[in-house]
């Protein structure tokens, strides 16, 4: 697994699955996830600030997703193509902001999966 990941195995068939079963249980799954991706979010913004020398405000701001394979945090500035001043930039922010602040909250991301997959079991247990 590539560093500053989280695997859940079986994520993808479980969202599909639950996408043709019911389109509000997929909405409230996204939203969920989005919501404990919050906290490494803010946290990846105040590492990037605090210990990358010159990042501007424009680069250490972040921004979370949610697609059918994945949760992310990733900054909200896209580069463009050789035009980067600092092309370690990347590097820096996996290494001491992404990185870290997903280390920092990865347990809680784990409990908040766990309890939203319970609840969506003991729903369908019904």
């Amino acid at each position: 697994m590539p560093a500053g990941m989280i695997e859940v195995k079986g994520f993808r068939e479980m969202r599909r699955n639950l996408a043709k079963a019911d389109k509000d249980v997929a909405k409230e799954l996204r939203t969920t996830l989005r919501k404990a991706a919050e906290p490494v979010r803010r946290d990846a913004e105040s590492n990037a600030a605090r210990e990358i020398t010159n990042i501007g405000p424009v680069w250490g701001r972040m921004r979370t997703g949610v697609t059918q394979h994945e949760v992310y945090v990733a900054p909200r500035q896209r580069g463009r193509r050789g035009k980067l001043r600092r092309p370690n930039l990347a590097g820096l922010l996996m290494d001491r902001a992404m990185q870290p602040a997903l280390d920092a909250h990865a347990k809680e991301i784990e409990s908040e999966v766990g309890d939203m997959l319970d609840t969506l079991v003991k729903r369908w247990a019904r």
